[in-house]
């Protein structure tokens, strides 16, 4: 082959693999789609939210989605870094800015947007109770394995079948920032999946871990509004204040903490080979694992971080919670107004 026809093969495969790489959401149709490129957030987090960029909210396709129905995630690409974790958020703003507030809607924590070979196609719904009316859409990811960056995607939707008021969406957790600016109070770890700090209401578990919180001093739910929610006993608490990435301290309000119960879910490829998600909490009460035995109650050192029972919750004192994935266990809080007992989650 003449050196001129293998450099231009060499440069085409070589532009072909960097458009390929790294992932893109596909569906829902992301905004601005002839412009958007699947690299992270910029280090400085000065193209947050949504990648800013000319043209960045063209609408090529209105992605329409009732609530309550299933709707499907999808990416390309093909370098997933190993997995990590994802955020599913939504603004009630149709051109978001700094300022605008995200609400999450489900958090998936390990193996998104895929954990080997490329990417995964998820389900996820408008919850209900969800404002109807034109919004935007966000997809985040915290990548496993490489630098530590954020991704972000955003495209726009029309909710049907919810409610006029935004009562329901004012209880959700608002969307979990890290990595951007690099350097920031609050970071995510290499070589392991992150817990995010305020989930939601649906939580879905992937793979096998290890599993980490998020290291800094400012490791909150990001929201400019930081309206949260309280359970059916009028409990609530409060967090730091936050700041959108950029924004001045002036603007940072201080959020309510949400104290709503999480759904967890949790897949692994030993325990559940149809991929089938198992619930292992519920909110309002206190639910076993179904078909798994109640892992002991018996409070754990710190440090522990094994246990027997795949799939049950286990007790870190009543304060900390874990989720046994193959004799591993990864703690973290429960939501205020709960404790965990007897291999449990019940309201105080």
């Amino acid at each position: 082959m003449a050196p001129l026809a293998s450099t231009l093969l060499f440069a085409t495969a070589l532009m072909t693999s960097m458009v390929r790489g790294h992932m893109i959401m596909t569906n829902p149709v992301p905004y601005g789609k002839s412009s958007l490129n699947n690299s992270p957030l910029s280090s400085t987090g000065s193209d947050f939210p949504c990648k800013q960029r000319s043209g960045v909210y063209d609408i090529s396709t209105m992605n329409k989605m009732a609530v309550g129905e299933d709707q499907t995630l999808s990416f390309q690409g093909s370098a997933v870094h190993g997995g990590g974790s994802c955020q599913l958020s939504v603004s009630l703003d149709t051109e978001p800015t700094k300022s605008s507030t995200f609400k999450v809607i489900k958090s998936f924590e390990g193996g998104c947007p895929g954990a080997d070979g490329g990417p995964s196609t998820f389900k996820f719904s408008i919850p209900k109770g969800f404002p109807n009316g034109k919004a935007t859409f966000a997809w985040t990811w915290f990548n496993r394995i490489g630098n530590r960056e954020m991704y972000m995607n955003c495209a726009p939707i029309t909710v049907t079948g919810g409610s006029d008021s935004k009562d329901e969406y004012n209880k959700l957790p608002d969307m979990f920032v890290a990595n951007v600016p690099q350097g920031s109070s609050c970071s995510t770890k290499e070589s392991g999946d992150v817990i995010f700090p305020n989930p939601g209401q649906t939580v879905q578990k992937i793979g096998s871990g290890p599993f980490y919180a998020a290291v800094g001093s400012n490791c909150q739910s990001y929201g400019k509004a930081g309206s949260g929610s309280s359970d059916s006993s009028g409990a609530s608490g409060s967090s730091p204040a936050v700041m959108a990435p950029g924004a001045s301290s002036a603007a940072a309000t201080t959020p309510t903490k949400s104290t709503l119960a999480t759904v967890y879910t949790q897949t692994t490829p030993a325990a559940n080979a149809n991929n089938t998600p198992v619930v292992v909490n519920t909110p309002g009460g206190a639910v076993n694992t179904p078909g798994a035995t109640p892992a002991a109650s018996t409070p754990l050192s710190s440090g522990s971080s094994s246990c027997s029972s795949n799939g049950a919750i286990v007790c870190n004192g009543t304060d900390k919670f874990g989720i046994c994935n193959n004799g591993q266990v990864a703690w973290q809080s429960v939501a205020p107004g709960t404790k965990c007992s007897n291999g449990s989650i019940s309201k105080v």
